[in-house]
């Protein structure tokens, strides 16, 4: 068919889909779906006016405040420095382009336009000079269809060659645009040149003949936009008229009107389109309705993408500034506030925030119900029952309730629906028009309802109090619920949170644990409470059931709020039960499981307090999904969530729901180009963008002998913008490292220090949010070689050695020998000492530091020596036991200076009044012995204790002048064949006893 002709069909088609309404059904839930964003608020990545993305996968930003150039996680901002001549003139950014030979170009508000030198990181700048450019306000840059680039500005249009001469826009005889400035150039995919102005739209074919293209009759509207879809189609924004849909052949133009009842579109202001994704397009305004217009192409739908202040992700400015779409298919939206990210668009998930968009307050779902008539019931937080058909988005809601959530929603046996509330059980007609209490018998009218179950004509209901069973009269009779029966001491805990019927079993779900009824006969079925060890692994673990399930293989599923998904394995002939865990161990986003759902495909899906987990029905491996994959719902209610007649999953969160379409799911397979970011060679940062240029062999990063030390750190990105976080990282140095070393998502740096000359080559690599890993980036590294590592050194090191070797070796030798004679003289010396303070230690070892007598420790050993020698036939000895009478009051009336020097007389008297070779010891205290040899009876010790007696007795010259009388008390005791020391010992001490018992002053001989 002729382009021409399918030109005219396209335009036909899109006449069709914007002005009459579509005969086939919008798709399910579109008409409630919320769009949801990741905000950038830093302070440089606000008042966006362009985007771009270059080769490497780099995406730039032209702000008003300066060009930045983004990784997903971080950011470089380049801005005007007039002392400058490689840099930006200019930080009032209006326009970026890359060019077909992948070169960034920058037009500013007054500084011209200027290319971008990645493998110097500085500008060549083209200023409105005498030569030069025509006009410094660069609004539009586009490819000139040869070899160089087209510059739309306050002028008009110039050229600049490739290379970098400026020449003025040369048009076909009489064809010339009128004077004025161009806002925007769109190079189409057909060679032509879109020209939008303040005066109009343009059309320049390849010969340079310019003709206006009408939107409106008999006007020329300002231009806003300009963009090509994927199919070819032109789309055009205006200033004030809202979007149009251009016919390239016939150049037609078509309003774009939104399909609700009132569109305001028409009036209003266009700044920015784009393809979201195939067949859907997002038109941006700035204006009083604001926000972005969402146009299904294909059924001509429209639904706006607004700010609401009680929904954080969802748009941040009303007041759209540019949008664009990299190639991953990710969405950025700029505004004065930041920036705002979405996707990629993807048909499988579906958030939905809100029922009612002019409605405050986000959808929060504690229960839900598939009706037969393929509706979903859902429960509101608030309160209340929300009717919603996911087919045309209308919602209904369902009176007579009261106040409080409804906790569980089942349909009945005739077609009505039951519902558990927190005030107690409530009927309600199929179409939800009307509501009413339902009394059970037993249970007060108001007490609230957990769980619900039907099978035939028998309701389960569970609550606090454990499981009733209610026969439910006939259709049409007047009867009410009959209880047939109610379980709870036997269930383990009476308070009940799930309840599913599985063939002949009713399973039961607790907060602490499970139980089963047995043959679902109300009246006699055996109830089996299931054992909880939470060391054990294959057995149930405690804790609350949340929800469950049993799938098509026969399997029970749980859902325990923390400690995960758990699988029932196998059961035993005995009856033991043995379960599966799925935990964070084993790969789950978060231990708090809320609901679990099974597919189509039989896969067992989970909804956690950190998003959703896929388990697959063979392996059992387990999948996470999160923000980056579509799943906006951060944490969802226990036990909500249905399986629609579309086989949607729906479950229900605290802010929204979250439906699934799971064989739409794709596999995340962007391959993430990997990019050098920075690299500080040294103490200084050097450019790294000539690394990233495919094709180009970079020079290697050098370090000089004198850099080794401080080497050098490089750092990189992943540049998949879908959820930076998940990247992975690693990075091996070939010829140094012998494997990967892997880094974090925060440094991503890889850095080296002190590393032996060669040529080395750096091998980075970075994976996408799933892991999968990128063909690896290669960053040549050489080091240096100093003077004294070369090999002439080397040698000349070596036979100076050999001279110095044999000039120390004849030094050694003499040394040696002076040092052995100095030697055996210290270890003379040394032995001497050592010597003399072995003395001087054993002196302190065994004598008294203030008397200077023996102390008890070389008391006891001669005491020990003078008993054995006497067990063996050697002489006898007696043991004397001395203490000082009254003591203590001297201590105290005197002093202790007064009671040293008692003790020290005592001493003295003692040695003096004993025969030399006799031995004295202080005990410690006012206590003292004396070892007397060759005394063997009572006549021979008498004259030694009178002597000590009248010693002792003579009066005492203090230090400070005082004159002071002492006496003692003595017990002797004469050595006894056969007696130990120590009973010898204590004789001496009980005849101490009987001496000072007798007045002191005295000595006594203890009986034999």
């Amino acid at each position: 068919m002729p382009r021409c002709n399918i030109h005219r069909c396209l335009f036909l088609l899109a006449l069709l889909l914007a002005c009459v309404a579509p005969s086939h059904a919008t798709e399910r839930w579109s008409r409630l779906a919320h769009t949801a964003f990741k905000h950038h608020q830093q302070p440089d990545m606000t008042g966006g006016n362009s985007f771009a993305q270059d080769r490497q996968g780099f995406v730039w930003i032209g702000t008003q405040t300066g060009l930045v150039r983004w990784d997903g996680s971080r950011y470089l901002r380049y801005m005007g420095d007039t002392t400058r001549t490689d840099a930006l003139p200019d930080s009032y950014i209006l326009s970026v382009h890359i060019d077909w030979r992948g070169h960034l170009w920058v037009g500013m508000n007054s500084g011209g336009v200027a290319r971008y030198d990645a493998a110097h990181d500085n500008f060549v700048r083209y200023r409105a000079v005498p030569g030069g450019l025509a006009s410094g306000d660069v609004g539009a840059i586009t490819d000139d269809g040869a070899d160089g680039i087209l510059v739309g500005h306050g002028a008009g249009i110039d050229r600049i060659d490739a290379a970098g001469a400026v020449s003025r826009m040369v048009y076909a005889a009489g064809a010339a645009l009128p004077a004025g400035g161009v806002s925007f150039l769109l190079r189409a995919t057909d060679g032509r040149l879109w020209i939008g102005t303040e005066r109009g739209l343009f059309l320049m074919d390849q010969d340079r003949r310019v003709r206006p293209v009408a939107l409106v009759d008999g006007a020329a509207l300002p231009i806003g936009a300009l963009f090509q879809d994927s199919t070819g189609r032109i789309w055009v924004g205006t200033r004030a008229n809202g979007a149009f849909l251009v016919d390239a052949a016939t150049l037609k133009a078509t309003a774009v009107r939104e399909s609700g009842p009132v569109s305001t579109l028409q009036q209003e202001r266009v700044v920015s389109i784009i393809e979201a994704a195939p067949d859907q397009v997002w038109i941006g305004t700035d204006g009083s309705a604001g926000g972005i217009v969402v146009l299904d192409v294909l059924s001509g739908e429209t639904r706006r993408i607004r700010h609401r202040a009680d929904t954080p992700d969802s748009l941040l400015d009303n007041n759209i500034m540019t949008m664009f779409r990299e190639r991953g298919g990710i969405v950025f939206v700029a505004g004065m506030g930041g920036l705002s990210q979405h996707g990629p668009v993807s048909d499988a998930v579906t958030t939905v925030r809100y029922l009612d968009p002019d409605a405050a307050g986000v959808l929060s779902v504690p229960s839900m119900m598939q009706a037969p008539d393929g509706r979903l019931w859902l429960s509101i937080a608030g309160g209340g029952i929300k009717i919603v058909d996911p087919a045309t988005g209308q919602v209904s809601s369902v009176p007579d309730l009261p106040k409080g959530r409804v906790l569980a929603i089942v349909p009945g046996p005739d077609g009505e629906i039951y519902l558990g509330t927190q005030k107690g059980l409530y009927r309600a007609d199929a179409q939800g028009r009307r509501a009413r209490l339902v009394p059970v018998p037993g249970r007060a009218l108001e007490e609230e309802v957990w769980a619900l179950a039907v099978r035939d004509r028998v309701l389960w209901l569970g609550d606090l109090e454990g499981v009733r069973a209610l026969q439910l009269p006939p259709a049409g009779s007047r009867d009410t619920a009959r209880l047939l029966r109610h379980e709870t001491d036997r269930l383990g805990d009476p308070r009940v949170t799930a309840l599913l019927i599985a063939g002949n079993d009713l399973w039961i779900g607790t907060r602490t644990g499970l139980a089963r009824l047995g043959r679902l006969d109300p009246a006699s079925a055996s109830v089996e409470l299931v054992p909880t060890e939470l060391a054990a692994a294959d057995r149930l673990a405690p804790g609350y059931v949340s929800s469950l399930l049993l799938d098509r293989q026969g399997r029970l599923w749980l859902s325990n709020f923390g400690i995960g998904v758990i699988m029932l394995e196998r059961t035993d002939a005995d009856g033991q039960r043995h379960f599966r865990r799925f935990s964070k161990l084993q790969g789950m986003p978060d231990n708090g499981a809320n609901m679990v759902l099974e597919d189509v495909d039989g896969a067992i899906w989970a909804s956690t307090d950190t998003g959703m987990a896929r388990i697959a029905p063979g392996t059992l491996a387990i999948q996470s999904f999160g923000p980056g994959d579509g799943v906006q719902v951060p944490l969802y209610w226990t036990n909500s969530g249905a399986r629609t007649a579309a086989d949607e999953l729906v479950f229900g969160g605290l802010s929204g729901l979250t439906v699934l379409r799971t064989r739409a799911l794709a596999p995340w397979r962007y391959a993430a180009p990997v990019a050098v970011t920075r690299i500080v060679l040294g103490d200084q940062e050097i450019p790294g963008g000539s690394y990233n240029i495919a094709g180009r062999r970079a020079a290697p990063i050098t370090i000089t002998p004198e850099g080794r030390e401080r080497g050098f750190s490089l750092e990189f990105a992943a540049l998949d913008y879908s959820a930076p976080e998940r990247n992975r990282y690693a990075y091996q140095l070939k010829g140094f490292d012998r494997d990967w070393i892997a880094t974090d998502t925060i440094s991503r740096r890889a850095s080296y220090t002190n590393l032996p000359p060669g040529d080395y080559v750096l091998l980075l690599r970075g994976s996408n949010r799933n892991g999968e890993w990128s063909a690896p980036l290669e960053v040549p590294v050489r080091v240096l070689t100093a003077w004294h590592q070369q090999p002439w050194a080397r040698l000349a090191a070596v036979l100076l050695a050999a001279l110095l070797l044999a000039g120390l070796m004849h030094a050694r030798t003499r040394y040696l020998r002076r040092r052995q004679h100095e030697l055996e003289a210290m270890v003379e010396a040394r032995t001497a000492e050592l010597r003399a303070t072995q003395a001087q230690l054993e002196t302190l070892a065994y004598s008294d530091p203030l008397t200077g007598l023996a102390n008890r420790r070389l008391f006891s050993d001669e005491l020990r020596h003078l008993v054995a020698q006497a067990e063996r036939g050697g002489p006898g000895f007696t043991l004397l036991l001395i203490d000082l009478d009254h003591f203590k009051p001297i201590n105290d009336t005197y002093g202790h200076d007064a009671g040293d020097a008692l003790l020290v007389a005592t001493a003295g008297r003692l040695l003096a009044a004993v025969r030399e070779e006799d031995r004295v010891f202080r005990l410690g205290g006012d206590e003292f012995a004396v070892l007397q040899g060759r005394t063997t009876d009572r006549a021979t010790l008498e004259p030694v204790c009178a002597r000590i007696l009248h010693n002792l007795a003579e009066p005492l010259l203090l230090p400070q002048g005082d004159t002071i009388e002492i006496s003692v008390s003595v017990g002797a005791a004469l050595h006894q064949s056969g007696h130990s020391h120590e009973q010898l010992y204590k004789q001496a001490d009980v005849a101490l006893y009987r001496a000072k018992g007798a007045g002191r002053n005295t000595w006594h001989l203890a009986e034999s």
